[in-house]
């Protein structure tokens, strides 16, 4: 049994005034949605848990996000980091970190948060598997090693297995953190070496040029001036190495996706296959709370989508379209009470989704972002636009619909967009901006 004191969900949830329930067990990471847990594994998978496991009925419902996080393996001594862990999960945070991102595109500050996990390889991404939620962007190794012995028959081969694994898998993102205490030289007093000599045998042994990839940690446990500039120090280092890692890798994968959209004039090519992947981008910047850059990628399918199904009216035709031709048997409106509505999204990843799942799914996300950003009265704005969007679109690509279902999934939709906003405004904001959802009140009422 290994002494982690991991909990059960592999990527953790979160809610408002939550606290922290410590590093996450790896093994859950890549737990298999087997039939009988698969919505709970999706919900658990992208930071949200159904409401009936996280609240009693009798509970007013709050607002949940996702809390993934950039994933950090953690190497070596479990126990030592086990201590720590509440320090350093605390503190990492606590400072932002100037973004600069690629193609020009304007910096900004972030504040780094990590789910630490327990090293294991079955952790390292496999030959083109690119997803980044489960991607680990650092790997730390743990050690308060000061003894000459101990180093050299147990500590040097671990760190040389580790290390030679991390390079089978072509992950360069790693460092090494030296623990000095004096708890540790009164237990060692043979055999022992000034801890700058066991730092520099650790750096001649691994790190060859990259000698900063060794950092040490001076008593953080005490509250003196000598640990808190080591802390600081240490903070700084992981927060930039977590950085560098985010900034490559999020490149690499922004990269590959523009290079899967322009080939979507191919034989082929998949609409639902390029919108899994670029939600996948949408769900990094909300992990990062960068919810304007989220929304931003909904937008881009959002649009990507409407101009098809014009091309389609226009007699330009994509054979990934004939799937939301289909007729519509579900006219339930939308569901905006979910940050992800999982049965939906599943229909997407399998080309399942009807023309309205597709659309109701894209605007639930879009409404959450618009949420979280505080503009309530353009969720209000964008449903009457896609209420009659969906409408004209259902037409152009000819979807048989029954008779009178149509008007009750606009009807239904309306009114699930009301009660959305009057949930997050209060009676004084409702009333002064009533302007925002007369259009949705008439529509309803048409219907």
């Amino acid at each position: 049994m290994s002494d982690w004191p991991f909990n059960d969900a592999g990527l953790r949830t979160f809610r408002r005034c939550s606290g922290d329930a410590g590093p996450t067990d790896s093994t859950e990471l890549h737990r298999e949605a087997l039939p009988n847990n698969k919505a709970l594994f999706g919900w658990y998978f992208h930071g949200v848990l159904p409401l009936k496991h996280m609240e009693s009925q009798e509970e007013k419902p709050v607002i949940y996000t996702m809390e993934n996080k950039p994933i950090v393996t953690c190497a070596g001594d479990q126990g030592l980091f086990t201590s720590l862990y509440t320090s350093l999960a605390q503190q990492l945070p606590r400072e932002p970190m100037e973004w600069r991102r690629t193609y020009g595109r304007a910096p900004k500050m972030i504040h780094l948060e990590a789910n630490f996990v327990q090293f294991k390889e079955e952790l390292l991404p496999k030959e083109g598997n690119k997803a980044l939620l489960t991607f680990p962007f650092l790997h730390i190794y743990w050690t308060d090693c000061c003894d000459t012995e101990t180093y050299k028959s147990s500590v040097k081969e671990d760190m040389m297995r580790w290390q030679n694994t991390l390079r089978s898998h072509s992950s360069a993102d790693w460092v090494i953190i030296v623990v000095e205490t004096n708890d540790t030289k009164k237990k060692n007093k043979t055999n022992i070496l000034p801890r700058s000599s066991i730092v520099d045998k650790i750096r001649s042994d691994f790190c060859n040029k990259q000698n900063d990839r060794c950092v040490v940690l001076s008593d953080p446990l005490k509250d003196s001036s000598r640990s808190l500039e080591s802390w600081n120090s240490l903070l700084l280092k992981l927060r930039t190495l977590l950085l560098m890692s985010f900034t490559k890798n999020l490149g690499r994968f922004e990269d590959d996706m523009r290079t899967l959209r322009e080939k979507r004039t191919q034989p082929g090519w998949s609409f639902c296959e390029y919108f899994m992947v670029q939600e996948e981008l949408a769900f990094v910047f909300e992990m990062l709370q960068q919810f304007e850059d989220a929304l931003v990628q909904y937008d881009e399918l959002d649009a990507l989508f409407t101009q098809y199904v014009l091309n389609f009216g226009a007699g330009d035709t994509a054979n990934w379209l004939s799937s939301f031709c289909a007729p519509v048997h579900n006219w339930s409106g939308l569901l905006l009470r979910r940050p992800i509505d999982m049965e939906k999204r599943d229909s997407i990843q399998h080309g399942e989704a009807s023309l309205l799942d597709l659309r109701s799914y894209l605007f639930s996300r879009q409404c959450t972002l618009l949420i979280f950003l505080q503009r309530p009265w353009e969720v209000t704005q964008r449903a009457l636009e896609l209420l009659h969007n969906c409408v004209q679109e259902l037409r152009l690509l000819e979807v048989s619909v029954i008779d009178g279902a149509l008007d009750c999934w606009v009807f239904l939709s309306c009114l699930e967009v009301l009660h959305r906003i009057e949930g997050c405004c209060d009676q004084a904001e409702l009333a002064a901006n009533c302007s925002h959802t007369v259009g949705l009140w008439a529509y309803a009422t048409d219907k």
